[in-house]
């Protein structure tokens, strides 16, 4: 108790003056705010949510996804889809499918294509193939995560006409990293460096609540993001997903999480930030408490059904988001759903 009193008269100090982009936290006033509670708590997501109103008004922005492969060469431990997974049926979508599952989302009024895969080469020619489809019958913009690439592939990327792309650091502490995903930070790190070079806008982002995790490294997270001064940040729960090493380990605090939103909401007043789909799998109505946080973005999936119980990126049984759900959702948090008028 004497904790959330605490961090609540910090808050209010550090508020006092409307200083909603602050740019320059400490490890410290980070910690602060990440253990906040309560009515402390609810005091950093009001300064978050005033700070995205200030930039964005009450607008949710949406985008389309299309789980294009479940394919991946990585071996993460905390993800199903690993390459050392031999029970998971593996899918690619052919161009076509993509493509009319792309009309589909612009027919719903959603004017963000997300094409998401594992990470696998097999997909390259593919997409070089389906973005400019996408791009010339649909004018959407354009959004990729299909994991690291060399930068010649990033570049065939923004040529055919992708607009962004998500890389998510997952977790800046370089020995906890090669520990859950048995590669190189560094390498990540070079390939967000690509991404901008390329001239797409960068996504990234870090995972809460990842095994071996300590608070400190949480803290890192968020200040390492805050440095890239990405486009796009999320912070998603660590979920025990079966098959995995992971499995019987215990899931990410939300409250972190939704702090975590939160303090990058005012750190970085104009980045998109997600309400994501992992909230809603811990926590009834978890979304809605990412947008109460300061979030500002839901992704609607498309993928075909009978591809989707595939695509294990956090669990087997992960919550789906529907637009009727998306919908809901930004009616509860007082927010509208950014759509376009349809094309076809």
């Amino acid at each position: 108790m004497g904790q959330s009193i605490a961090a609540k008269e910090f808050i209010k100090k550090e508020f006092a003056q409307k200083e909603l982009t602050k740019k320059d936290f400490t490890k410290a006033e980070i910690k602060e705010m990440l253990l906040s509670e309560g009515s402390a708590q609810q005091e950093l997501f009001t300064q978050a949510r005033l700070t995205r109103e200030n930039v964005f008004g009450n607008s949710l922005k949406v985008r389309g996804v299309i789980e294009i492969s479940n394919a991946c060469v990585k071996h993460c431990d905390y993800c199903a889809m690993s390459s050392h997974n031999p029970k998971l049926e593996r899918f690619t979508l052919d161009a076509e499918t993509i493509l009319q599952t792309a009309r589909h989302i612009r027919s719903t009024g959603i004017p963000i294509v997300f094409l998401q895969s594992g990470q696998t080469p097999r997909c390259d020619d593919l997409l070089y193939k389906v973005i400019p489809a996408i791009r010339k019958e649909l004018d959407c913009e354009i959004l990729l995560c299909v994991g690291e690439k060399p930068k010649s592939v990033y570049e065939a990327y923004r040529t055919a006409g992708a607009d962004s792309y998500i890389l998510k650091f997952e977790a800046s502490n370089p020995a906890l990293y090669e520990s859950v995903t048995h590669s190189a930070l560094k390498k990540r790190m070079e390939c967000t460096a690509h991404i901008r070079e390329t001239g797409m806008k960068l996504g990234t982002g870090s995972i809460i609540g990842l095994p071996g995790q300590t608070l400190d490294d949480i803290v890192d997270d968020i200040l390492c993001a805050i440095s890239m001064k990405p486009d796009f940040v999320s912070a998603a729960p660590f979920i025990a997903n079966k098959g995995t090493p992971f499995e019987q380990m215990p899931v990410g605090d939300i409250n972190r999480t939704l702090n975590a939103i939160a303090i990058w909401r005012i750190a970085l007043p104009s980045a998109l930030i997600p309400t994501v789909s992992a909230l809603e799998y811990i926590h009834p109505e978890g979304q809605a408490a990412g947008l109460s946080a300061g979030a500002n973005v839901i992704a609607v999936n498309f993928t075909p059904k009978a591809n989707r119980d595939k695509y294990a990126i956090y669990a087997n049984d992960r919550f789906i988001v529907g637009l009727d759900h998306a919908q809901k959702t930004a009616k509860k948090a007082g927010m509208r759903l950014l759509l376009c008028a349809s094309e076809n």
